[in-house]
């Protein structure tokens, strides 16, 4: 370059930037024979576009030093980076240099105040800033119903957007996906899906942030039935879309419409793409194919943490513990850095198995080894894995020892080992501490009663059901479900409502019989009335797995395994039942239920009845 004058050194500097050579920027920046305020702008704005606002921030100050004058455009990068940091003490101070500026009611500065206020958790000093705007573009009325949604005031990010509308000021593509995504984070997806109704150009934007939605407040069939609409109005899907829809067929654990989709990936040029893989695996994982799932991670032309975390979680969640670990070990050796979502899952593993001593040392290496302070997750698996392995002592003092109060999970791990072990004390104690977390939830209650009965002691049996009622706390009902040729159909306990009904009490009844003959023997430990004999055995009879499998077994074809999901843990007279059916169909039977997968197979189940 012949002659080099500020300019040129700014666009060289804005240039390196765009190219993500953030250290080429800096070095040339220090070069500079001569600075003006454009040049400062170019390294605030450029550290702060690639996700490093701290020094973004430093650079602002360093600019106040040499007594250069910000303008609005570097307000507005600082404010940016602020608002990244969620470091309101320095966005108040910048706050302060715009009035002193006089650049308060310039628009983007306005918006960039709002958006610092609002991430930082100020929502009121936000709306300040928001209602003393002389002029407002959409630009600004974004800010404020994003800042709505990330503080939980789904309400009020509705309010405002029909305002907004109001007022005249037409809605763009980001207040769509704010309105939206500011419903679907508060559960208000009826409302989300009015406005959707009354977008008249969706793109595939506001198509995702819609489906997310429903994904994220678990109604997944609606995610899945709004996609196929999706693909009828030919709106070309892209990575959040495939994540979000594999997210739905993970929660429903639909293998069919998750494997279609996996063709519609491949079809779209997607295979290749780390975010939509991991998602892929995860389903795979969630659907109980950890074979599929393996394939897919295995064939990832890139991997990060999160790809590792979700095979790692699958094998821990189907009762594979020690393939879990062993995973772990190789991705430690793959220098890919473990998170904490990596040791919730790796502690899991160790739990599913008993691997009391590995999951010690794992647990005790997190700080050590990579900088992880265990948090209640992470307390909540060892509280787990110390309890199923009937050290509740153990399992208590950790509890107390950790360095915040235990919270819900880390009492109901407790209170469920207590329950495999049948130990009153200390389950009366966890049971006692829940009511006051979670009142509202039956869980403590149905644990404490199972207690109970398995102790035999009815009258107490009586009095946690009266004080069910009296505190207005309902059971949640126990209900499976399988997927036929992609219809989910689903089955409470002694549930005649289903059109093959007749047929289906008539093979289970048959497979009972046969069952006896080989051995098994209904565990009326698991009837929790105190009726006779007779009448509890009566009652495990049709508990909503076993109607679930043997719905299976007449319409799923041979050779293809039976996948059953159960909302709540499997009953232990319906694990007893699954394993001696699989032995006697010759049929690989897999129940999800809510805490882990078990595999039958020849009469045998992938967790060792270790759960």
């Amino acid at each position: 370059m012949p002659m080099r004058n500020v300019f040129s050194w700014n666009t060289m500097i804005a240039g390196y930037f765009k190219c993500d050579s953030i250290d080429h920027a800096r070095d040339l920046f220090e070069k500079m024979p001569e600075r003006d305020g454009v040049s400062w702008n170019q390294m605030i704005s450029g550290y702060d576009r690639n996700g490093r606002p701290e020094e973004a921030q430093n650079h602002y100050w360093h600019m106040l030093a040499e007594g250069i004058m910000p303008s609005t455009f570097t307000f507005a990068s600082v404010l940016s980076a602020c608002a990244q940091l969620q470091d309101v003490e320095r966005g108040k101070r910048v706050h302060g240099h715009i009035i002193r500026a006089e650049c308060g009611f310039d628009l983007f500065v306005g918006a960039g105040l709002i958006d610092m206020y609002a991430k930082s958790g100020f929502i009121e000093v936000a709306r300040q800033v928001f209602d003393r705007m002389l002029e407002r573009n959409v630009v600004s009325w974004n800010a404020m119903i994003t800042g709505y949604g990330l503080n939980g005031y789904g309400d009020d990010a509705l309010k405002l957007f029909y305002q907004m509308r109001e007022m005249g000021v037409n809605p763009d593509g980001v207040t769509v996906i704010s309105v939206l995504s500011a419903c679907a984070k508060n559960g208000m997806v009826e409302d989300a899906q009015n406005v959707f109704d009354k977008v008249p150009q969706r793109n595939v934007c506001s198509w995702n942030a819609m489906i997310a939605g429903y994904t994220q407040n678990r109604h997944c069939g609606k995610a899945l039935k709004l996609f196929s609409q999706m693909r009828q109005a030919c709106v070309k899907s892209d990575e959040v879309t495939f994540a979000s829809v594999l997210t739905a067929c993970a929660s429903l654990a639909v293998l069919n419409q998750g494997k279609q989709l996996h063709g519609l990936v491949i079809h779209s040029g997607y295979e290749g793409s780390v975010f939509v893989g991991s998602a892929l695996v995860d389903t795979y994982s969630k659907c109980g194919s950890t074979e599929d799932a393996k394939q897919v991670f295995e064939k990832m032309p890139e991997r990060n943490v999160v790809s590792w975390n979700a095979l790692i979680a699958g094998y821990a969640h189907n009762g594979l513990g020690k393939v879990a670990v062993q995973l772990f070990e190789e991705m430690l050796r793959a220098e890919t850095m473990p998170n904490h979502i990596t040791y919730v899952s790796v502690l899991s593993a160790c739990s599913h198995v008993g691997l009391v001593d590995q999951g010690r040392q794992y647990f005790n290496s997190m700080n050590h080894d990579h900088r992880i302070v265990p948090n209640a997750e992470h307390y909540t698996c060892m509280i787990d894995l110390l309890g199923r392995a009937g050290k509740l002592n153990e399992a208590e003092n950790l509890m107390n020892s950790a360095p915040f109060q235990p919270n819900a999970s880390m009492w109901g791990a407790l209170l469920g080992a207590c329950r495999i072990h049948g130990n009153l004390e200390v389950g009366k104690r966890a049971a006692e501490c829940l009511f006051e977390l979670e009142p509202e939830s039956s869980g403590p209650y149905v644990l404490l009663s199972n207690i109970y009965a398995a102790a035999g002691r009815w009258v107490d049996v009586a009095n946690i059901r009266n004080l069910m009622r009296e505190r207005g706390v309902k059971k949640e009902p126990g209900c499976s479900w399988v997927e036929v040729k992609n219809v989910v159909h689903d089955f409470v306990v002694d549930d005649w409502s289903h059109p093959q009904a007749e047929l289906i009490y008539a093979k289970l009844e048959s497979l009972i019989e046969q069952m006896k003959h080989i051995g098994y023997v209904p565990d009326i430990s698991f009837a929790l009335h105190d009726v006779e004999e007779d009448h509890k055995i009566q009652s495990l009879s049709y508990h909503s797995e076993k109607l679930a499998i043997v719905f299976g077994l007449l319409n799923i074809p041979n050779g293809t395994p039976i996948r059953i999901i159960k909302n709540l843990r499997v009953c232990g007279d319906c694990h007893t039942a699954a394993k001696f059916i699989s032995k006697i169909v010759e049929r690989e039977i897999i129940i999800r239920d809510a805490n882990r997968f078990h595999h039958f197979k020849n009469g045998l189940c992938s967790c060792g009845d270790y759960w």
